[in-house]
């Protein structure tokens, strides 16, 4: 089987991309043929001239065909095209030339762009499916132009997503409930053996470092909380050098690290904080600390609360809530061996839920079953 992979960089380095890069090595471990077609904002997007021309070819985009003709004459005919981003360069364009070629398509619907036009600007859970830039005003006009060409999505085959949640809302705002697929995100397993809370130091923070990701709230709560001991706080984000500023003598700003020293990091740490205040699809940084076998405090909010039972295999605070958090915090710190048991059933449950092996069967099943429709 071939498969072309179709993805387009942010400017940060996010969740979005570990999927793609860790779903092409699963294939390609598993014999399937890859090839990765990726653009990227950083060099395509690097000054006005080309924001420009970003802006004005979002409708639909006549230099991704010709990129894509060039890809099919160089490699041949993919049996299947997985696309995971096609904003802001690609456009929903490259749905109307797969179609137009009989190529089948999967479609992984990791954000909620595609509903924002539908989402009222005086909503006050706009923001929680995320936004442009940080405005709701430039999200929903973006949006607007964006998904011009909408009507373009009826030509995938099936739209991936990553929980009952997520499936939820996408059908809620128009999209064919039986052409949607619910696969979890995964990781390879890497078989550690896993420390007590005992054992570890630090408190961790993986993320984007920007407001829906609840890092102001986290900052705040940690200056409050009575203790000695060091968080953490891994990424870079818009908000990264004014926070770094502060000069808080717990927490420690380390910048975007290299994903081995994350991981060894997570698998160091007392718990992992995941204060997210959007409604996240499936975060990776949780999948990588249930691995590890690394505690996970997060907010209580969209796919998150589907992925986590409180005090089963996760600890769960309210969105936002300051003291809520500094009171969960307290509840681990007094509560370590509770907590050991709670990070082992999260560990049990990556190793049956979200491993390379159970992932690897509910892909090839979407692959196989959109490639047999589109013969028929």
């Amino acid at each position: 089987m071939k498969i072309f992979q179709i993805h387009n960089y942010y400017k940060y380095y996010g969740g979005e991309d570990t999927v793609v890069n860790e779903e092409a090595n699963l294939l390609k471990s598993n014999k399937i043929e890859v090839f990765q077609i990726f653009r990227e904002n950083k060099l395509e997007i690097s000054n006005f001239a080309q924001t420009l021309n970003t802006l004005k070819n979002l409708r639909y985009s006549k230099k991704s065909i010709e990129i894509l003709k060039k890809y099919l004459s160089r490699y041949g005919r993919p049996d299947l095209v997985h696309i995971h981003n096609v904003f802001p360069l690609w456009t929903y364009s490259i749905l109307e030339f797969f179609k137009n070629e009989n190529i089948p398509m999967v479609l992984t619907l990791h954000n909620y762009r595609i509903i924002w036009e539908k989402l009222s600007i005086f909503d006050k859970d706009f923001r929680k499916f995320g936004t442009y830039k940080n405005s709701i005003i430039q999200s929903y006009l973006i949006s607007k132009i964006f998904n011009l060409r909408k009507d373009l999505l009826k030509n995938v085959d099936f739209f991936v997503t990553h929980t009952n949640f997520t499936k939820e809302i996408f059908v809620r705002y128009g999209l064919e409930s039986s052409k949607i697929k619910i696969i979890p995100n995964f990781l390879p397993n890497l078989n550690k053996k896993i420390k007590t809370i005992e054992q570890k130091k630090n408190v961790l923070f993986a993320s984007r470092i920007s407001k829906d990701k609840g890092i102001l709230t986290l900052i705040k709560a940690w200056r409050l909380l009575d203790n000695d001991i060091d968080l953490d706080v891994c990424g870079e984000g818009p908000l990264l050098d004014k926070l770094n500023k502060l000069n808080d003598k717990n927490i420690k700003f380390l910048g975007n690290l290299p994903k081995n020293e994350i991981r060894d990091k997570l698998h160091n740490s007392r718990f992992l904080i995941f204060p997210s205040e959007w409604y996240e699809s499936f975060p990776m940084t949780i999948l990588e600390a249930f691995r590890e076998g690394t505690l996970v405090l997060a907010s209580n909010i969209g796919s998150i609360k589907s992925i986590i039972k409180d005090k089963y295999n996760g600890i769960l605070f309210e969105p936002g809530n300051t003291s809520d958090l500094i009171d969960k915090v307290k509840w681990i710190l007094n509560n370590q061996r509770e907590c050991d048991q709670i990070a082992l059933n999260a560990n049990n449950e990556f190793n049956h839920k979200y491993s390379s092996e159970v992932n690897y069967k509910q892909l090839i099943d979407v692959y196989e079953k959109a490639i047999k429709d589109n013969e028929n």
